[in-house]
């Protein structure tokens, strides 16, 4: 499975967070995700995949907890 968010050179010699789902930058409230260091944007995008992780497992949760509390579960 390839990763969704990756730090990428851009031509301004920053790097940016580029998101591999979309094909597009990373913008976040009217704000391109550039950083001065390749350092810096790797944490960020490693932090932007593990947020996806963790929301997915979240969704997953309060889906069983759902289906608990209908009774369609075990």
């Amino acid at each position: 499975m390839k990763i969704r968010f990756e730090a990428v050179p851009n031509p301004s010699c920053r790097f940016e967070i580029w998101d591999n789902e979309t094909g597009e930058p990373v913008v976040h409230h009217d704000r391109l995700l550039t950083f001065a260091s390749a350092k810096s944007a790797a944490r960020i995008a490693d932090f932007l995949n593990d947020s996806r992780s963790h929301q997915r497992r979240a969704g997953a949760a309060e889906w069983r907890v759902a289906d608990r509390d209908l009774g369609w579960g075990g």
